[in-house]
């Protein structure tokens, strides 16, 4: 059986199609995430660095409605909150966290199938920096 070219290229059309919806409605699984902080802020009482996870393997991504969830292991001195997404991540480190205290960041996803997977980073909390000198003043002592 043969084809015309424009019936060739509408059933290539078509196939493609299929193809998309059929990654929509059967996504292959997440197997892990890497986890990386993205605003290069210390790890220092006071401040808040955001991180990312991105799912493994590449092109693969939560179903909707199904939200990756963070923990960390010392919420005292690291507490994270996440976006909408799930896959950003802000450890709001207070004024009086202690340094030296390490913590481990956890993302975990069930796939619709069961199957769970996770990512962790661990992290030290670190001296602030010292504030770079933005003036000063010269005096004239006599």
């Amino acid at each position: 059986m043969s084809y015309d070219t424009k019936t060739h290229e509408l059933l290539r059309s078509i196939l493609h199609e299929l193809r998309c919806i059929h990654r929509e409605l059967h996504p292959p699984n997440i197997s892990a995430f890497d986890i990386k902080e993205i605003t290069m802020f210390p790890i220092a009482p006071g401040f808040s660095p955001v991180y990312t996870a991105t799912p493994i393997p590449a092109g693969t991504f939560p179903a909707a409605g199904n939200v990756p969830v963070w923990t960390s292991s010392d919420t005292t001195n690291a507490p994270v909150t996440a976006d909408a997404t799930g896959l950003i991540a802000t450890v709001a480190i207070p004024a009086s966290a202690v340094v030296g205290t390490t913590f481990t960041l956890t993302i975990s996803y069930t796939n619709a199938d069961g199957t769970v997977a996770t990512g962790t980073l661990a992290q030290t909390i670190v001296a602030a920096p010292v504030p770079d000198i933005t003036g000063f003043t010269i005096a004239q002592t006599s």
